[in-house]
């Protein structure tokens, strides 16, 4: 995983396979689903941002791999590397592991140091998929690290696919039916926190960049 992620290669190998799969699967949940994309200009065309991404179903990460405007690395839970198909396939995909319910110092510093290369990289704020459709509180760690980043937070808010693919659901994904399933993607504008090098700065500015991202979160998530 490091040679595709933080290597001397780069990301123009890995990334091939990255860019097949976003094509093959954007053909896929076109004729499956009824997408629409909101605020696609709000993501930067080129240089260092975090998406913030709100998680109401494993669908999630998916569509916004796929349609995301530009290439993106997300943090994804550890358990998603276990088997060595997983292990080998999502970190060519954009994928970064990391511990949920806890501080993760590696992932930390693979996001940061992605951030530093002018990436874009994607976090799931709550911690976890939601499990009644709402907003759950976002985790503290989570806004440190985009505090000390320092490059614009974009929220994101996908709508429609709780319905689809719920917490505790099963979707069968060839029985879905023909564009008839509705999911909005949807950007808010950049917010803009500077950066906050050491951690009694990062507490100081918590609060009121918590309350600003919930309350981007809710915006892009109504329907």
């Amino acid at each position: 995983m490091k040679e595709g992620l933080t290597g001397k290669q780069g990301t123009e190998q890995p990334m091939v396979l990255y860019r097949v799969l976003r094509w093959v699967m954007s053909i896929y949940f076109r004729a499956r689903m009824k997408i629409r994309f909101e605020g696609e200009d709000n993501v930067p065309k080129k240089g260092p941002f975090f998406l913030v991404l709100s998680h109401q179903s494993d669908l999630d990460s998916l569509l916004l791999h796929t349609f995301c405007p530009r290439l993106i690395f997300t943090l994804a839970k550890s358990s998603v590397f276990r088997t060595r198909f997983m292990a080998w396939l999502a970190p060519r995909v954009g994928a970064v592991p990391t511990r949920r319910y806890q501080i993760d110092p590696q992932s930390v510093r693979v996001a940061l140091r992605l951030i530093e290369r002018g990436e874009g990289v994607g976090v799931f704020a709550e911690g976890e998929r939601s499990w009644d459709g709402k907003l759950q509180p976002l985790r503290g760690g989570t806004i440190r690290v985009l505090l000390k980043a320092g490059v614009p937070v974009i929220p994101c808010g996908l709508v429609g696919t709780y319905e689809i693919l719920p917490r505790w659901g099963h979707m069968n994904w060839f029985k879905l039916g023909l564009g008839r399933e509705p999911v909005t993607i949807r950007y808010a504008k950049p917010i803009h926190f500077g950066r906050h090098d050491d951690r009694a700065s990062r507490e100081r500015a918590r609060p009121e960049a918590t309350v600003r991202i919930e309350k981007a979160l809710h915006a892009v998530m109504a329907r």
